[in-house]
């Protein structure tokens, strides 16, 4: 994919010294020597978006940016495995030498590395609800999203000619240390209901806690007024398998019935942030491209 980089403003960080903020124009990514990733896959763009949010420019990313070619295995390849034996995408390599793979330890470690804004948390509350969330929705709703997508490869729904089918072939099996639902890969459709039902469940949550606080409507972020790495990670994954593969399509879906979740998404799909780091990745507005020409 050919790929330009959106520029951010410098961002304002806090010093920690008697509450003074200074401007700091980044020249790559504090803590971070090299940044191993695949800038289309929904989890790079996590990790990239976060960094957007912090302040760190297009510039500041590309120059420790390592392009891995997820498409022909590079990730599991032996030099790259070498260094992250999962074999995922994206990866850290931090100014010490240590290996920081998996979207949320990164974000965490860059929280620690540009403290401000907090996307994770300022206390030990903040923190410990933001990881809360966190959980609840990568469980039952990242997780069974993704995976509809990935069985659905494998089943009678995908096409023999997509360029998609059997897909994960050499990427789920013993020699990986995984596996996907080979034997009942129709089980994609249970999965996408599961997807379906946690976000009945989180519109229902959150219009009980407008309703509770008294409040004429529920907070605009899912952890409150504040937003998250939560917030992130879902719209992500809401958005990337919406359309791509089979196209999971949950607004449409689901009737409608979730107005905060549709409004909340469109929130951040808006920020400078989030359209920035779609169109660094190559996206325009739809994961699957059919809208660029």
């Amino acid at each position: 994919l050919r790929r330009g980089r959106a520029e951010l403003p410098s961002h304002c960080l806090d010093t920690g010294k008697q509450g003074r903020r200074v401007a700091v124009a980044m020249s790559g990514v504090p803590g971070v020597k090299q940044f191993y990733t695949f800038a289309p896959a929904p989890a790079a763009l996590i990790v990239d978006i976060f960094l957007r949010e912090k302040g760190v420019g297009g510039e500041s990313i590309k120059a420790v940016e390592r392009h891995v070619d997820l498409p022909q295995l590079e990730n599991r390849g032996e030099a790259c495995k070498a260094m992250n034996p999962q074999g995922s995408i994206p990866w850290f390599v931090t100014n010490d030498g240590t290996v920081i793979a998996e979207t949320i330890a990164m974000c965490e470690y860059i929280e620690e590395q540009i403290p401000e804004p907090r996307l994770v948390g300022a206390t030990a509350s903040e923190r410990g609800v933001t990881r809360m969330w966190q959980r609840r929705l990568e469980e039952n709703f990242v997780s069974p999203a993704t995976y509809a997508h990935r069985n659905w490869c494998h089943s009678e729904d995908c096409p023999a000619d997509h360029p998609m089918k059997n897909f994960y072939d050499n990427r789920f099996n013993a020699e990986q240390g995984s596996s996907l639902l080979y034997s009942a890969p129709q089980a994609w459709k249970d999965l996408a209901s599961w997807s379906q039902n946690r976000l009945l469940w989180l519109e229902a949550v959150k219009q009980e806690e407008a309703k509770r606080a008294g409040m004429t409507a529920p907070s605009d972020f899912i952890c409150g007024e504040r937003l998250t790495m939560v917030d992130i990670q879902l719209y992500v994954n809401i958005w990337y398998w919406d359309s791509f593969c089979p196209g999971q399509r949950f607004f449409e879906t689901l009737q409608h019935r979730v107005p905060w979740v549709e409004a909340w998404y469109n929130r951040i799909h808006t920020r400078s942030a989030t359209v920035a780091a779609r169109t660094a990745a190559g996206y325009l507005e739809l994961a699957d491209m059919s809208d660029k020409k």
